[in-house]
């Protein structure tokens, strides 16, 4: 088995030190510790942070990650692909009605550059 101090996994996983320290703190990821008080990893861990690097490029908050880490880590696999189809059922969603926004917003920008460019000749 791998084992891994915070600086090679860092360098394994392309996230820095301070990111993998943030992430334990904030529940993502547990790190074992040496006898000389290192934080020490394994290839689960090089999993996990593979998955939340996915997760993050999907969009998805950490706060929704942190939920998924949490049931695959304690539930079966088929738990964490239902709780993800939802979470990218929902962001996909919310992807749809910003892109309808950005849309719209960018009708507007068009009526104000045409209207810009050609005003309205007033007779007088």
């Amino acid at each position: 088995m791998s084992s891994y101090l915070i600086s090679q996994l860092a360098e394994r996983t392309g996230f820095s030190s301070s990111t993998l320290r943030y992430y334990e703190q904030v529940g993502l990821l547990t790190a074992e510790r040496t006898p000389g008080g290192y934080r020490s990893y394994g290839e689960a861990d090089v999993r996990r942070l593979v998955f939340i690097s996915r997760a993050k490029q999907l969009g998805l908050p950490l706060d929704g990650i942190r939920e998924l880490v949490a049931v695959w880590r304690t539930g079966p696999a088929a738990s964490v692909k239902g709780r993800l189809e939802a979470l990218l059922a929902a962001r996909s969603k919310d992807v749809a009605e910003r892109i309808s926004e950005l849309t719209a917003f960018g009708a507007d920008l068009a009526r104000a550059r045409m209207t810009w460019r050609h005003p309205a000749r007033r007779s007088l």
